[in-house]
């Protein structure tokens, strides 16, 4: 029965991840699609997917997006896109490691809602190690998972794990680096940042190479190119100056400052974890694994889902994660 296709699907506000999972085959697809601006185009992006499908696995976060005023709204609309889009069963994960019917999840719309880190904490948990933290690194946030003894042991919502150590909101693409720090050592002296929307995490990590350019693939905060230069000329704007105030080298280190910033940034909320629930591996996933591996080489036994999968596995592993959890279940 190798020849079931199933579809996981992860609806972000940001990026849309599918992976197509036939038998012991998969193909991944990622997506930059702003749910924020072309919600009402989503149907039509996943209709180009949707050849041959025999089931949907779905999780999603663009609920969240401010193009929907309520959670409720959110969920009701992506699964009403996904509905029109597919011809086949449909499931939903929800937090609590189920998968749910699309008239479930609507009356459930809560337990959906931000259900993606789970799908992909349940599938380390059955496939790759029973005790570990997970930590998911993307392009926007960082999840970090206690799992014990095949118990994922997360809060379940947001604002719970943001309280809990167990969420930052810090990616490897689209935060402002003036969010990892106000001020800076430049020239001797300790120096304020300016809080405008100039530079991201993204350019910082063109600079210093541990993404490529084709990796940048949210829009800069400019409107202009992508390139190492391009990031430079950002990063320089962050102390309101620009490439004649201050030089290149001079840029470099202030990326190489704001880089050790998210690094201890990582480090603290994964150690407060580690020692909460006496845990010391950690499976590493997502864009940000060169940098999660910079933070954490020294500290933890690390195990990498690009290691074991590839890179388009590791940049979109809830959409695998889902497809491979719902195909353990359906036993295809």
């Amino acid at each position: 029965m190798g020849d079931t296709l199933i579809l996981g699907i992860d609806i972000g506000g940001a990026n849309t991840k599918i992976t197509e999972i036939e038998g012991d085959n998969y193909k991944t697809h990622h997506i930059y699609f702003p749910m924020w601006k072309k919600k009402d185009e989503l149907e039509k992006l996943l209709k180009n997917y949707s050849d041959n499908v025999d089931y949907v696995a779905l999780v999603m976060t663009a609920e969240l997006a401010d193009c929907y005023k309520t959670k409720k709204e959110g969920v009701e609309d992506i699964i009403n896109k996904v509905e029109n889009a597919f011809n086949c069963p449909i499931y939903i994960f929800d937090v609590n490691g189920n998968f749910l019917t699309p008239e479930q999840a609507k009356k459930n719309y809560l337990d959906v809602s931000a259900s993606n880190w789970n799908a992909t904490a349940k599938f380390v948990s059955e496939f790759i190690k029973d005790s570990c933290i997970l930590v998911d690194m993307g392009s926007t946030t960082t999840d970090i998972i206690p799992i014990k003894d095949k118990n994922i042991l997360a809060e379940k919502t947001d604002l719970d794990r943001l309280m809990s150590n167990q969420l930052i909101y810090v990616g490897t693409l689209r935060t402002p680096v003036s969010f990892l720090t106000n001020k800076i050592e430049f020239r001797g002296k300790l120096t304020n940042l300016s809080s405008e929307y100039f530079a991201i995490t993204a350019d910082m990590a063109v600079i210093l190479n541990k993404i490529t350019e084709k990796d940048y693939t949210c829009d800069t905060p400019d409107g202009s190119g992508k390139d190492y230069e391009s990031c430079l000329t950002r990063l320089a704007r962050v102390l309101c100056a620009d490439r004649e105030l201050i030089n290149d080298d001079e840029i470099v280190d202030i990326a190489n400052k704001l880089y050790n910033k998210l690094l201890e940034l990582i480090r603290e909320n994964i150690n407060n974890v580690a020692k909460k629930y006496n845990l010391k591996d950690v499976v590493i996933t997502g864009l940000g694994e060169s940098i999660l591996k910079d933070a954490l080489n020294d500290h933890y036994n690390l195990i990498s889902i690009k290691e074991i999968y590839g890179k388009d596995v590791s940049l979109s592993t809830p959409s695998f994660a889902v497809a491979k959890l719902l195909q353990k279940q359906l036993k295809y």
